[in-house]
C-alpha cells in the first residue's frame, strides 16, 4: 500500500512540474510610476532566452539601436556571447531602415556563427519587416511590441509575451525561414517544412499548462495579407473577428490609428460594437497625433460607447531623448477572457504590406493582468480624454 502511495505521488509529481513557462513581457519608462509593475521585464527575459539557448538563435527584428552603457549592450553582448559558445545566429532586420538610418546591426557583423540578412517588403506591398520576435532553439519564444532599441527598455512602453513551447516555436521558425528565404541572402535555401500536426491557428489552438495562469489557449497569427503561408491566420481577420464577438467590453491600447486609403475595417467594427453596447475604451499614444489620423481619432470619441483618450509620457530627467518617453504597446483585450498582444499598429500598412507578429490568447487571468496594466494607464496622470473640439499639435519626436 506504501509502495503504490510513493508511486501515485511521484507520478503526481511529475505530472504537476509539467508545465509550461509563460510570461507577459513588459517594459516601462523610467521614472514613472509604471515601474510599480511586477511584470517581467523585457531585458530580462531576452537575456534569459539568450543565455540559455543551445543550439540556435533566430531574431526577427525591424532595426538594432545600440547605446554604449544602455539597457541594449547587455542583450548584444549576450548574442556574441552565444555565438562564441557554438550557438548558431541568424538575424533579419529591415533593408530600408537600415539603408536610411539605424546601422547597430553591423556590431554583429562578421562574428563566427552569426549572420545578418536584409529584407525588403517595400517593393511586394509598399511596408517593412516590422515584426519584433526571437526564437530560441526553436521552441522559446517570444514576440511584442519592443524593438531592439536601448530606448525600448527603458524609456518606451512595450508588451509583449513569452512562450517556450516547440509546436509554437515551429510555427515562427516557419515564418523566419518563409522571409530569411526571400532575404539579401537566403535565395530560398531554407527548407520551411511544417507538419499538419505542429501547425497553430484559429482553427487548431494549443492550450498549455502554465504555472502562473493555469490553462492557456492561444495561437499565432501574422501580417501581411499574400505574404503568410496559408496554413496560419492572418491578424487582419482574426482582429476583426475577436472585435465582432465581443460582448461586453473592449480595453484597446495602440500606439498609432488611421483609416486613410478607405481603411475603415477597424472603424466600422468599432462603431458596430458600440452600438450593439459593448463598453469601449482605448488608449492611443500622443505619437498618433498627426494630420488626418487625429481628426479620425476626435470623431471615433464622440461615438457612444466608446471613450478616448490620448497617453503622454514625461520627458526623463536627464533631458529629452529623440524617439522614447512614448507608450508603443498594441495589445487590446475581449470581455474577461480574450487577449491580443501584437506588433501591428492599426492601419492599413501593418496588415497589408508589413511583417508583424501577434500571439491571441484566451484565459481569464491574463486578460485581467492585461486589464490591470490598461486600468492603471487610464486612470494615471498620463492619460487625458481626447477633446473632439481642440486643434492638437504633433508632439516632437527628435531634434
Amino acid at each position: 500500500m506504501k509502495r503504490l502511495l510513493l508511486i501515485f505521488l511521484l507520478l503526481a509529481s511529475a505530472s504537476f512540474g509539467q508545465t509550461t513557462l509563460f510570461q507577459i513581457v513588459e517594459s516601462v519608462p523610467k521614472e514613472t510610476t509604471m515601474e510599480k509593475s511586477r511584470l517581467p521585464r523585457t531585458q530580462t527575459v531576452w537575456l534569459d532566452m539568450i543565455k540559455h539557448s543551445k543550439n540556435t538563435l533566430d531574431i526577427g527584428m525591424f532595426y538594432f539601436a545600440n547605446k554604449k552603457g544602455e539597457a541594449l549592450e547587455p542583450v548584444m553582448d549576450a548574442i556574441k556571447n552565444a555565438a562564441a559558445r557554438g550557438v548558431k545566429v541568424r538575424i533579419l532586420v529591415d533593408s530600408s531602415f537600415y539603408s536610411g538610418s539605424e546601422k547597430s546591426v553591423d556590431e554583429l557583423a562578421g562574428i563566427n556563427n552569426i549572420t545578418i540578412a536584409k529584407i525588403s517588403f517595400k517593393n511586394s506591398g509598399g511596408g517593412v519587416m516590422h515584426a519584433k520576435y526571437i526564437v530560441a532553439d526553436e521552441k522559446d519564444v517570444y514576440s511584442g511590441s519592443a524593438n531592439a532599441d536601448w530606448r525600448a527598455l527603458d524609456h518606451i512602453h512595450e508588451l509583449g509575451v513569452r512562450v517556450k513551447n516547440k509546436k509554437l516555436g515551429k510555427c515562427f521558425e516557419t515564418i523566419f525561414n518563409y522571409d530569411w528565404n526571400n532575404s539579401d541572402i537566403g535565395r530560398n535555401t531554407i527548407r520551411q517544412d511544417i507538419s499538419a500536426d505542429d501547425v497553430i491557428n484559429s482553427f487548431n489552438q494549443l492550450t498549455i499548462e502554465t504555472k502562473n495562469y493555469g490553462k492557456v489557449t492561444l495561437f499565432p497569427c501574422f501580417s501581411p495579407i499574400g505574404k503568410v503561408p496559408e496554413i496560419f491566420s492572418n491578424e487582419h481577420d482574426e482582429m476583426l473577428n475577436i472585435i465582432n464577438n465581443a460582448k461586453s467590453s473592449l480595453h484597446i491600447q495602440m500606439y498609432s490609428y488611421n483609416t486613410k486609403d478607405e481603411f475603415r475595417d477597424i472603424d466600422n467594427a468599432l462603431r458596430d460594437a458600440a452600438a450593439r453596447g459593448v463598453k469601449i475604451k482605448i488608449i492611443f499614444a500622443n505619437w498618433a497625433i498627426r494630420k488626418g489620423a487625429t481628426e479620425v481619432i476626435q470623431e471615433l470619441s464622440k461615438v457612444k460607447n466608446i471613450e478616448v483618450k490620448f497617453s503622454a509620457i514625461p520627458e526623463h530627467s536627464s533631458g529629452f531623448i529623440s524617439y522614447a518617453r512614448v507608450e508603443h504597446c498594441k495589445y487590446f483585450i475581449a470581455d474577461n477572457n480574450i487577449s491580443w498582444i501584437s506588433s501591428a499598429n492599426w492601419e492599413r500598412g501593418y496588415f497589408y504590406g508589413s511583417r508583424n507578429t501577434t500571439i491571441v490568447i484566451e484565459n481569464k487571468k491574463v486578460n485581467a493582468a492585461l486589464k490591470n496594466i490598461f486600468m492603471f494607464d487610464w486612470k494615471s496622470k498620463y492619460t487625458e480624454f481626447v477633446d473632439a473640439n481642440k486643434t492638437y499639435e504633433s508632439v516632437k519626436r527628435s531634434q
